[in-house]
């Protein structure tokens, strides 16, 4: 059988001045199954609990040397303590007293005489709220570890496909950048040097001034259209260079539908288009060479289909056969020439460009 975890007996301080008030508390809380420590005089116990933090402290006011208000000043100072929930245990019942308690930090208040029940539902509530906040703590912290986690892995992740991702509020006309899309654009050396948010125009800066022009107007033909968002691929100068980038970008829409950010990607295409215009390039010599060989393959190939019709027959024609024979062979021999030549072109064609 798996056994339980158990459940640690919350720790109570008391502070006051008065050592029957000391008992009275230690019999109630030890009655009420907490583990309990006292201390006559403010100093003792805040030294007390630098070394082991209680989990909740009762804290008369009226004490000599060091008062309750000061007492709860320097534990809520104090790293260390100043989670510690402080409940107010005093004869003192105006207002002034009260507000001050809050005031120095104190989480309630209890005026003397006081109900045991009373004091025990007070100090149940705070330690069921200490006990709320720490573990919202213990989620807080573990989502920002796990932002930080996916937040390293999609930047890995947009290096190694080198695309960026950025996100425009159109209020502003500020764009928020991912590093990798920082890097993309030129707007940095390296991540470190990123900048996470930049104007619009600073963006469109860095675009060849050749397209900046085409990529305005696909902007704004796309906020008033900005169902379909738009996709585009345009040069960006980048540290003196050329690079191609393309970019995508759908709108996000408020609750009356309308556009308020624009949120996309850009991703550097230079290698892979430069790879397509390669493509395009051997395609184009390839048609040449597919239209031009093949009127001259034609012709002696016509000419070699003619003379082996009239080797066949000899009525229609008065030549020596071994003329046409050698007529044939000479045919033959230009038409192996012409192969010969689209297949060396063809050769050339695809070698790599170091080797042509």
């Amino acid at each position: 059988m798996k056994s339980m975890k158990k459940i640690p007996t919350p720790t109570i301080m008391a502070i006051d001045d008065t050592v029957e008030n000391l008992e009275l508390l230690e019999e109630m809380l030890v009655s009420a199954g907490y583990r309990v420590v006292l201390f006559p005089r403010g100093e003792l116990g805040i030294q007390a609990a630098l070394r082991n933090p209680p989990d909740l402290i009762l804290l008369d006011v009226m004490m000599p040397l060091m008062n309750g208000f000061q007492v709860c000043r320097i534990l809520k100072q104090s790293r260390l303590l100043s989670d510690i929930p402080v409940i107010f245990v005093s004869a003192l019942g105006d207002i002034e007293s009260k507000v001050k308690a809050f005031t120095e930090g104190g989480v309630d208040y209890v005026t003397k005489p006081y109900q045991d029940e009373e004091v025990l539902a007070r100090i149940r509530i705070h330690l069921e709220l200490r006990d709320a906040r720490r573990k919202l703590q213990n989620q807080a912290t573990h989502l920002e570890e796990i932002v930080r986690e996916r937040t390293y892995d999609l930047n890995q992740a947009q290096k190694v496909a080198n695309i960026g991702s950025w996100k425009l509020t159109l209020s502003d006309d500020m764009i928020e950048l991912s590093e990798q899309a920082c890097l993309i654009m030129g707007l940095a050396d390296d991540a470190e040097s990123c900048k996470g948010l930049v104007p619009l125009t600073t963006w469109m800066d860095q675009i060849h001034s050749d397209d900046r022009q085409t990529v305005w107007d696909v902007w704004h033909n796309a906020k008033s259209n900005f169902q379909n968002g738009y996709a585009i691929e345009y040069r960006v100068l980048k540290k003196g260079e050329v690079i191609w980038v393309h970019e995508d970008a759908q709108f996000e829409l408020g609750s009356k539908g309308q556009p308020l950010r624009a949120i996309g990607t850009v991703q550097d295409v230079t290698e892979r288009r430069a790879h397509l215009e390669a493509l395009e390039k051997q395609n184009r010599l390839l048609r040449d060479i597919a239209w031009t060989q093949s009127h001259v393959v034609r012709a002696p190939l016509v000419r070699l289909m003619g003379l082996i019709d009239v080797f066949r027959d000899e009525s229609l024609t008065e030549m020596d056969p071994d003329e046409i024979l050698q007529e044939i062979l000479s045919s033959a021999g230009e038409l192996d020439t012409v192969i010969r030549d689209i297949a060396r072109k063809s050769d050339q064609l695809f070698k790599p460009d170091e080797e042509n």
